[in-house]
């Protein structure tokens, strides 16, 4: 089983933490979490909570066009792509969320 995630809202925002909670009790039943950060959502890549998740084995990608446009700084382990990533996630995912 694999969960793919959009998040779309800054790490201050009640979604970042409801992303956090719903990916780590993913990965305790053993599914398969990928997350994908997109305009504001870029700033998570530098947010601890999200390098736990990734210390868990949550793959966390982010659109590069909005992180160069917000100056978010390069985080090691997350990729840097599009678009055509976030499609990859959602066509890879038996479940789908967006926040």
């Amino acid at each position: 089983m694999k969960l793919g995630i959009l998040l779309t809202t800054s790490p201050e925002h009640e979604n970042t933490n409801t992303v956090i909670k719903v990916s780590k009790a993913a990965v305790k039943q053993g599914i398969s979490v990928s997350i994908f950060l997109m305009a504001d959502g870029t700033y998570n890549s530098v947010f601890e909570p999200f390098q736990d998740l990734m210390e868990r084995g949550v793959e966390v990608a982010l659109c590069a066009h909005n992180a160069a446009q917000r100056k978010v700084e390069v985080v090691e382990n997350i990729e840097y792509g599009s678009q055509y990533d976030l499609a990859t996630i959602i066509n890879g995912s038996d479940r789908f969320m967006s926040f």
